[in-house]
């Protein structure tokens, strides 16, 4: 896998804790940007950049979310170097950062894995199936209902066609890994589950559900937002990730 998988957000030093950052679907570096400014210096941000955006344009999207997390997981383990590792992930970038937690196990276990705006493993799929596979006036009508994109995007076709092959991609890796796996390992690792209060796109129950996913502690934190907190509340996202730290 290319090294530019994972982005130091800022000058790398020999930290203490180690905080992954998993943005949005068909997202990269910049969606954690202005989070991974608010977290450091400690612990150390460093941003998940996957196949298919930004300076990894020219290469082609990952559909299957487990190989993508086995490659994911062996990278961290060698780039955090013994520090203590934090995963937090963005709606469905909280499925990739749950896998990559799982893979991690039993040998170098993340501190913690952080969620926001993401139903849990094993609850009913909100998205709809194939939707991937729509043209592109109906994909993207449902990424906006969804939350992933404002719709002023639309008046940008150029910017659409760009990062569409990213989310199209993202979109069909979460849904069928979602739909197909019928166990659900629970972690070793703590569990915190971030409320977006005003977000339609996921439930109290849908976070709850995160608790049947750690043999640890599970606790809920909620605030008064939208589904886009990386975009609309980086600093207080934040505050919530420095107070739970272990």
């Amino acid at each position: 896998m290319s090294t530019n998988w994972l982005v130091d957000l800022v000058p790398a030093t020999r930290p203490k804790r180690v905080a992954y950052l998993f943005p949005h679907a068909g997202a990269g570096v910049s969606a954690v940007l202005a989070l991974g400014r608010a977290l450091a210096p400690d612990p150390h941000p460093v941003a998940i950049r996957l196949p298919g955006r930004e300076t990894l344009l020219d290469e082609p999207p990952i559909t299957d979310l487990p190989t993508l997390a086995k490659k994911l997981a062996h990278a961290i383990r060698t780039h955090a170097g013994g520090a203590q590792t934090i995963l937090y992930g963005h709606s469905s970038g909280s499925i990739l950062a749950y896998e990559t937690a799982r893979t991690l196990q039993p040998h170098t276990p993340a501190a913690l894995l952080a969620t926001s705006a993401q139903q849990a493993p094993g609850t009913p799929v909100h998205t709809t199936a194939g939707c991937w596979n729509h043209p592109d006036n109906e994909f993207f009508a449902q990424v906006i209902a969804d939350g992933y994109l404002p719709p002023e995007l639309l008046n940008t076709p150029d910017i659409l066609q760009i990062i569409a092959p990213a989310l199209r991609a993202d979109y069909q890796a979460t849904h069928q890994h979602l739909t197909t796996t019928t166990h659900w390992t629970p972690l070793t690792t703590p569990i915190l589950t971030i409320h977006a209060t005003q977000d339609p796109t996921v439930t109290p129950q849908d976070l709850t559900a995160w608790s049947t996913l750690t043999t640890h502690h599970h606790t809920t934190t909620h605030i008064t937002a939208g589904h886009n907190l990386l975009r609309d509340h980086p600093t207080q996202l934040a505050n919530t990730l420095h107070h739970a730290l272990p």
